[in-house]
């Protein structure tokens, strides 16, 4: 099967497989990529039973284990014992699969490790989710940190303090993690898929910063502490619960990209068009109903859905 990513659902049978098990619980897979949230821990017990069913007839692929997994994850389901063991053991065979080229077989793993990491971990009622790696695909990994469990290991070992990229995705964080507002040279940050509901001031700490990627949170106001982060160049915020844009964006002299999709914002003020290193705002699935007339000559792009 074609694989086109590293990542868990990145294969054609994966894809497959996903449409089938959404369909099965009455979802349109273009809607779920849009929003996995769309799918609720309850829609996905109703259907578990045959779900499972559909796993146990293909026993022999690793595909269906790896999907209803991650569904599981992401909704909170509780997994089974036994369902857990299979899903281990199927990672376990798919670690042994090389790649080509070399760095496509590293990232691949990295994914697995993250997925294995998850599934030992969940419990009942707990939101996970698999990494996507995005950015990271474009920095040196002798830089960087991807996981949790890699976090606290290199704040043990003091090796945190020398990292530039830092990704923990998926972890169901409630908040960000003190000792990342002591990494002085740190470039780029995902918290993506957290539970995160505010972003302290330490954050101002983080001056090398460059890229902030806050999506799939539960942020309910514009988190006006990031505004003090003068280098930023990439800012996402999608997937989020806010309702405005603080006239304080303005401070961002550095922003290129500010990904806003899937919000509640109503209103642009008028301070983003002073914005002069802006490039995009994407700021689609919101409740802006059309570009305001003075934003039609901004020398950015605004990507909006209506």
């Amino acid at each position: 099967m074609a694989r086109d990513g590293p990542e868990i659902l990145a294969d054609d049978e994966e894809r497959d497989i996903l449409d089938f098990m959404l369909n099965a619980c009455g979802l349109d897979s273009r809607d779920f990529h849009r929003d996995e949230r769309i799918l609720s821990r309850q829609n996905l017990e109703k259907n578990f039973i045959f779900l499972k069913k559909m796993v146990d007839g293909r026993s022999f692929r690793r595909a269906p284990y790896f999907v209803i997994g991650y569904l599981m994850l992401i909704t909170g389901l509780r997994i089974p014992d036994m369902l857990k063991s299979d899903i281990l053991r199927m990672i376990k065979l798919e670690f042994e699969k090389e790649y080509r080229p070399k760095d496509f077989n590293i990232l691949r793993k990295i994914c697995l490790e993250d997925f294995k990491e998850k599934i030992c971990f969940h419990k009942s009622g707990m939101v996970l989710r698999p990494i996507k790696l995005g950015y990271i695909n474009n920095v040196e990994l002798s830089d960087a940190i991807i996981g949790l469990n890699q976090f606290w290991y290199a704040c043990k070992t003091g090796e945190i303090y020398n990292i530039r990229h830092l990704k923990i995705d998926g972890w169901g964080l409630t908040q960000i993690p003190p000792p990342i507002f002591n990494i002085k040279n740190l470039e780029s940050l995902s918290l993506q898929f957290n539970q995160i509901k505010h972003i302290p001031v330490d954050i101002a700490n983080l001056a090398s910063l460059k890229y902030l990627d806050l999506g799939y949170n539960q942020l309910t106001d514009f988190p006006k502490s990031v505004l003090s982060l003068h280098s930023m160049i990439g800012l996402g915020l999608d997937h989020n619960f806010m309702t405005n844009i603080p006239k304080g964006i303005i401070h961002l002299k550095s922003i290129e990209y500010l990904d806003l999709n899937n919000n509640l914002i109503s209103h642009l003020p008028d301070v983003l068009r002073d914005l002069n290193s802006l490039k995009r705002l994407s700021i689609r699935d919101n409740n802006i109903k059309e570009i305001p007339n003075s934003f039609k000559s901004a020398n950015f792009s605004i990507f909006l859905t209506y």
